[in-house]
């Protein structure tokens, strides 16, 4: 417990009147650890030569047992117990010659060939009907009359034969036999539902109905977006008549002197006339785009 002598900080608030010494018991002396610098020299050594004549280092080494070998001669092998009998054995003996081992894998071994005798010199009976058959049983002879052979026709078409490379043949072409057209044909429903029929629908309404052939080529324009082939070139067509028919609005406000019901009857003559023609270049140009084989565009 920390007392005024930690510090100030844990000063009592109330002087002391006397200190007296606590009731518990004092704490055990740890045991002083042993210096291992104790004894030694304080003053280093200096070397000195020995006093004595010493032992050679020559004289140390074990003398060898075995005669020296010359390490440019080959190594000898020798058939014991334990390698002969076997493949390994065989092959390792000093039957061999230095261009050809003792044994090779194309000839037979000893052990396989004297079991193969034994087996032979065994009794051959034929295991029970219906009991599994062992090693060394031939099969059972079939009972009946054979069954009758199947004579297949032989195959009529010869395997193809394929050109040698580096040959002219090589880098031709593949013959035109072996090369089929696409299917080309497309048909108006499969352009109808390409175009959709928000498309085509306004323009077929605004091409019978003059007054409102104007509102159906702008409503037609905005869905536009949802033609699924070739849809650049039919905001082109849109963008083109369109063009056309501005420049027609302005010619005709400047021609009647800036009057708008005239200039409104020009423009839905002209904005019926486009709602002729553009159901045609629409399908048209979707048409081709199927026929291209192109992948369908996914709509805004």
């Amino acid at each position: 417990m920390a007392n005024w002598t930690d510090g100030p900080e844990y000063a009592p608030l109330d002087r002391p009147a006397a200190f007296q010494t606590p009731a518990a018991e004092p704490l055990e002396v740890p045991v002083a650890a042993p210096n291992p610098a104790a004894g030694a020299p304080t003053v280093q050594p200096a070397w000195r030569a020995p006093e004595a004549a010493s032992v050679p280092l020559e004289a140390l080494v074990p003398a060898a047992t075995l005669p020296p070998r010359d390490p440019r001669t080959e190594f000898s092998t020798i058939s014991s117990v334990v390698t002969s009998g076997s493949a390994w054995g065989s092959a390792h003996s000093t039957s061999g010659t230095p261009d050809r081992a003792g044994w090779t894998p194309d000839q037979p071994l000893g052990t396989s060939a004297a079991a193969f005798q034994a087996q032979s010199a065994a009794p051959a009976f034929p295991p029970p009907s219906g009991a599994p058959r062992q090693a060394g049983f031939p099969p059972p002879a079939p009972s009946g009359p054979p069954p009758p052979a199947l004579n297949f026709p032989p195959p009529q078409q010869s395997a193809p034969s394929f050109p040698q490379p580096g040959t002219p043949d090589w880098f031709a072409p593949p013959p035109q036999a072996q090369w089929h057209p696409p299917n080309q044909t497309v048909s108006v429903a499969q352009m109808w539902n390409a175009a959709t029929p928000g498309v085509i629908i306004p323009l077929l309404v605004g091409a019978l109905v003059s007054p409102l052939s104007l509102v159906m080529l702008v409503l037609s324009s905005v869905l536009a977006a949802r033609v699924r082939y070739r849809r650049d070139q039919v905001r082109r067509s849109y963008v083109w008549a369109g063009t056309i028919l501005a420049f027609t609005g302005v010619l005709s406000l400047l021609s009647s002197d800036f009057d708008f019901e005239t200039a409104w009857g020009v423009l839905s003559g002209w904005a019926q006339l486009a709602c002729w023609v553009l159901p045609i270049v629409v399908l048209l140009q979707v048409g081709a785009g199927i026929r291209a084989n192109e992948p369908p565009q996914r709509p805004y």
